[in-house]
């Protein structure tokens, strides 16, 4: 039993794990309220996590049976490789490889992983569809609309299928043609998922609010902008004239001159502007918004600078893109990579977006190469160029003398020039 508790007694016992959503708070009343903010928010975490595509690696003895390329040192620092044991080799023809490429007849890869991502951030879910091919193997991907589709357990609590719901009812996928993608929800860590979206849902609520407050403001719902008050009575034809008159003169814009035909007494009236003022809410809301979904406020306003745009991005490639990517890739690596080999030996990674990660791993770099980690080849050869003849093994700092030297270095007297010594004395 996978249930945490232990044996399960009942099966009403493993229901109270799942908590149902409550009304107004369902993945597709989370997806009404996706516009504004909230949608700039989770449209900036899906280009960003679908700029960092997945690469396929192999290790072990499923490195020998497939085309792969051996890592140069810059692409082994920046890649969040997983542990284990085994030369990691990245595969460069594969069928995965193919059908990622390749997703279906009317999505392309980029389609793909901003749907994935999209879903995600709106519903807390996403679910691919695996059609098989010729093979048996997965021949196409098709992206399922998230907040139509429902896991459905047996009573032991195993998954037995996904429902999705359509015009003509619903289908039953079998789990196993099924990946889902989800983000964790500490209420039902076996359900579909806390989205960022529906973690503030009230507070998207209340933004959505505020602005129908200020339209309505704006376009001085039931208050008008003039009263004209006569010195005396007037018939319903004179008013209709003078509201006539008044209207065609001052429909679109003031400044212009209304001479009266009658004694009149002109009261303005103001919009109620200083009801404006918790309007200043929609800052905090705003606010709010982007935090929940881990996007700096840099990316959401005009009022910034260079320097905060790039202290922006490194917090948002490093707290928010960097684990969607992880959660990501070992969804591929267990879900879909496992199908092609059990045994593991096939997984996705992607590249480390966080600039200070690289940046470090720069430093790390350099300091191999200065203490005789690294040798100047295997630098040249993640850098995509070809070896040299004299960096084919290391070098140690002192005169920068390759490590394959035999003998001394020091100075001829004679002419002020090094000269290395046999190991039998003299000079060579």
């Amino acid at each position: 039993m996978w249930w945490p508790f232990g044996r399960r007694k009942t099966v009403d016992r493993a229901a109270e794990m799942f908590v149902a959503p409550r009304r107004g708070d369902r993945p597709a009343d989370c997806l009404a309220e996706l516009s504004h903010t909230a949608y700039a928010c989770a449209a900036i975490n899906a280009a960003v996590c679908a700029s960092y595509p997945p690469r396929l690696f192999a290790r072990g003895r499923q490195a020998r049976r497939v085309r792969t390329r051996a890592l140069g040192a810059d692409e082994r620092l920046k890649l969040a490789v997983p542990g284990g044991a085994g030369e990691v080799r990245e595969v460069i023809d594969h069928p995965l490889l193919d059908l990622l490429a390749e997703v279906n007849g009317e999505q392309d890869a980029q389609e793909l992983w901003e749907l994935t991502t999209l879903h995600q951030e709106t519903v807390g879910s996403a679910y691919w569809s695996l059609e098989a091919g010729a093979d048996g193997l997965p021949g196409a991907i098709w992206t399922l609309p998230a907040h139509r589709v429902r896991a459905e357990r047996r009573e032991d609590g195993t998954l037995a299928c996904y429902r999705v719901s359509g015009p003509k009812g619903e289908t039953a996928l079998p789990a196993g043609e099924v990946v889902h993608f989800r983000y964790p929800d500490p209420r039902d860590p076996y359900g579909p998922g806390l989205s960022p979206l529906r973690a503030c849902l009230e507070t998207v609520r209340a933004a959505g609010q505020l602005r129908a407050y200020r339209g309505g403001l704006l376009e001085g719902a039931a208050a008008p902008g003039v009263i004209l008050t006569p010195e005396g009575p007037l018939g319903e034809d004179e008013r209709e004239r003078l509201e006539g008159e008044w209207e065609r003169k001052f429909r679109r814009g003031t400044g212009r001159v209304l001479v009266a035909d009658a004694s009149l007494k002109v009261s303005v009236v103001q919009n109620p502007l200083g009801e404006l003022a918790t309007l200043a809410d929609m800052g905090g809301t705003r606010a709010d918004i982007a935090n929940a979904f881990g996007v700096p406020l840099a990316y959401l306003t005009n009022d910034t600078n260079l320097a905060n745009l790039q202290a922006a991005e490194r917090q948002h490639l490093a707290v928010a893109v960097r684990p969607r990517l992880r959660r990501r890739d070992q969804r591929l690596s267990s879900a879909l990579a496992r199908l092609y080999d059990p045994s593991g030996g096939l997984f996705f990674a992607s590249d480390d977006p966080s600039p200070l990660e690289r940046e470090e791993a720069l430093r790390r770099q350099e300091l191999d190469l200065k203490q005789g980690v690294l040798s100047i080849n295997e630098v040249r050869s993640g850098r995509g160029l070809g070896p040299a003849a004299w960096g084919g093994v290391p070098w140690l700092p002192v005169a920068w003398a390759p490590t394959d030297i035999t003998g001394r270095i020091d100075i001829a007297p004679e002419t002020g020039r090094a000269r290395r010594e046999a190991p039998g004395g003299g000079a060579a």
